[in-house]
């Protein structure tokens, strides 16, 4: 084996590892320990688990070769994330971006693979100690939002949305690496699975979200033409847009008083008015603001004061990391989406495009696992592969006229 293919050997075990500490730190630190034992003595040492896991990625990262346009890039990414990590405390985007820049030449599909065995073990660890431990913590009542009171089961999670939210990442993760292998009845059976599920969490966004990404994978499987069209990736493109622009306006500029902004409102359990009075306390800082409070809200993921942000991805992104994160963002969606269906990595698309779509309605995505970076990390390289592809072609166009 050559040195490189050491490295790069190496560097992957490295990267798995980092994954399945970071997961399991999110499971048992966020959904478990905090929210349900709530022992400051025990969150300690789960604590270390993301700790290591930072460890890890950045030993990928330094055995990992990088052209100097992907470090040129990468570097001044790095600037921007330490601005807005300085300017509001936050370091949620900047380790996503770490994770970001260690995921150079990984598996995804490992990567994923590594997530639903760390997420299986995980839930089935957690509903076994709340079975036997606190049985009477299973359910919790009270107004969610919907104007009813309404007995939702949480389980071994603070939030029924966290719960589903987590079965919501199993099922998108398997579904990724294995919808080939699926046969018409599993994927009937996993629609029917998420309707059960719905019954007892009665989380509307994750119920439809797992429903689309199920529905979607089944038409990869059985009819890849309907993807192969550019009208499609055209709809993504434009859907993608309608969302980004819809947040914005109803989340920061929109009249509270209007029949639209109440409708969407009360269809959204109130996320565009907690958006709006954000906005009014915050405005919106270049590089962010620490109205949130907390950053994600979760883990070592503090800041200066308590408080509350919307649950709305794009928002949120907004007020706490700044307008310049947020194009950045917004663009390498857009590129990663146009770029995957061009090289006909539909299973990608769509994997790419629920997770924003989950991402722009629960902010708290974290709280059921981190899934963003390896995700979002999809639409990162393949702007960067575009770019070195480019440098290529250049430089073969030269070579030739040189000759």
């Amino acid at each position: 084996m050559k040195i490189e293919d050491k490295r790069q050997f190496i560097g992957e075990l490295f990267f798995l590892l980092g994954t399945i500490l970071y997961i399991t730190y999110y499971f048992f630190y966020i959904a478990y320990y905090w929210y349900v034992e709530k022992d400051p003595t025990k969150q300690i040492p789960i604590q270390r688990l993301f700790y290591i896991s930072v460890v890890c990625f950045i030993i990928k990262l330094i055995l990992t070769k990088y052209q100097l346009k992907e470090v040129i890039i990468g570097a001044i990414g790095a600037v921007l994330m330490y601005m807005c990590w300085k300017n509001s405390g936050g370091i949620d985007y900047p380790i996503n971006y770490l994770i970001i820049l260690a995921m150079k030449n990984v598996d995804l599909k490992k990567v994923m693979k590594a997530v639903f065995c760390c997420g299986v073990i995980a839930l089935i660890y957690g509903f076994t100690w709340i079975f036997v431990n606190a049985p009477d913590q299973l359910t919790r009542i009270k107004d969610y939002g919907r104007g009813l009171v309404e007995v939702r089961y949480k389980f071994c999670t603070w939030h029924a949305n966290t719960m589903h939210l987590m079965v919501f990442i199993l099922i998108i993760s398997f579904l990724y690496v294995f919808y080939k292998k699926l046969e018409w009845w599993a994927y009937i059976t996993l629609l029917y699975f998420n309707y059960e599920f719905f019954q007892l969490t009665k989380s509307r966004t994750e119920f439809y979200c797992t429903t689309i990404a199920i529905i979607a994978y089944a038409i990869l499987k059985y009819g890849k033409k309907i993807y192969e069209l550019k009208i499609s990736v055209l709809l993504i493109e434009l859907a993608n847009l309608a969302v980004i622009l819809m947040s914005l306006y109803y989340g920061i500029y929109a009249d509270m008083t209007d029949a639209n902004f109440i409708k969407l409102d009360s269809l959204l359990t109130g996320r565009f008015s907690v958006a709006r009075y954000c906005f009014l306390q915050a405005k919106i800082p270049l590089f962010g603001s620490n109205i949130g409070g907390r950053v994600c809200g979760y883990g070592i993921y503090m800041q200066a004061n308590d408080g509350y942000v919307t649950e709305l991805g794009n928002v949120r992104t907004l007020l706490e990391y700044g307008p310049i994160v947020l194009v950045l963002f917004c663009a390498l969606l857009f590129i990663g989406i146009w770029v995957l269906h061009k090289k006909g990595y539909f299973d990608a698309m769509i994997l790419l495009e629920i997770v924003f779509i989950v991402w722009s309605v629960e902010a708290y995505f974290p709280a059921a696992y981190n899934l963003k970076a390896f995700v979002f990390g999809l639409a990162f390289y393949q702007f960067m592969e575009l770019c070195v592809c480019k440098r290529r072609k250049k430089a073969n166009i030269e070579q030739r006229a040189e000759k």
